[in-house]
């Protein structure tokens, strides 16, 4: 496999027995293919939560709530043809959040 953009910087640090044991039980768990693989993974992941995590998570949230509301019109349907008709109560509607 050829790498398309090379990585010519380094990155250096320290870890005590205890983290280095943990760091390599991680590495193996998640089937990286290096250590340097693994934390090379971790630190790109980390940047890309601390510069657009909060707006990722909201798109998530945003998701699942669309999700539960579609659940609940379906449960409120089918009650409807369980009992008959009924009058749904009514509910509040919420602000949409703004991503930062």
């Amino acid at each position: 496999m050829s790498v398309l953009k090379p990585r010519n910087r380094l990155v250096n640090f320290r870890l005590s027995e205890e983290e280095f044991s943990a760091m390599k039980s991680a590495c193996e768990k998640s089937g990286a293919r290096s250590l340097s693989d693994f934390a090379r993974g971790a630190v790109l992941h980390a940047m890309n939560e601390a510069e657009g995590g909060a707006s990722m998570t909201l798109v998530r949230l945003d998701g699942v709530v669309t999700s539960l509301e579609s659940r609940v019109e379906q449960l409120l349907r089918l009650l409807e043809g369980v009992q008959g008709p009924t009058t749904a109560p009514a509910v509040e509607e919420v602000p949409e959040v703004a991503a930062h």
